[in-house]
């Protein structure tokens, strides 16, 4: 029997990613794992030993003037899998569609890891697929 996919990442937009990592640290007790501040975006990861939380905020440029026209708050959750072609292909199945582009262009991102293999959308939902998961510990995470 094949195990079904576990949700590993919750990733969060917030106008001050660091204060706001700060608040959860606090409220939470949740281990900042790294954090970064290039000209792409300010960010902090955190966790609690099993799940992987990524605090961002895009930044504004000429390009993406308005990296939130919705808002900040809760973005997207990711699912880490063991089978990724059978785990998309069962999503698409259900009805999951590709996300749109996201408003910046993620290629900048130097010096790190994209976690994400697969940007979906069911009902409404962002979610990720990965096969091969989100960091949880500080020796695995690399400060973007």
């Amino acid at each position: 029997m094949k195990t079904m996919g576990k949700i590993r990442h919750i990733a969060i937009t917030a106008e001050d990613p660091f204060a706001t990592a700060e608040l959860f640290k606090k409220a939470l007790g949740l281990e900042e794992i790294s954090r970064g501040d290039s000209p792409l975006a300010r960010e902090v990861y955190l966790t609690d030993g099993y799940l992987n939380i990524a605090i961002v905020c895009w930044k504004r440029t000429q390009e993406t003037p308005n990296p939130y026209p919705d808002g900040y708050g809760l973005d997207h959750f990711g699912v880490h899998v063991e089978d990724l072609e059978s785990a998309e292909a069962k999503a698409r199945k259900a009805g999951a569609v590709s996300q749109p582009p996201p408003p910046v262009d993620l290629s900048r991102l130097s010096g790190n890891s994209i976690f994400f293999e697969k940007k979906l959308t069911l009902a409404g939902v962002k979610f990720d697929l990965s096969g091969h998961g989100w960091s949880t510990k500080k020796e695995n995470a690399k400060a973007k």
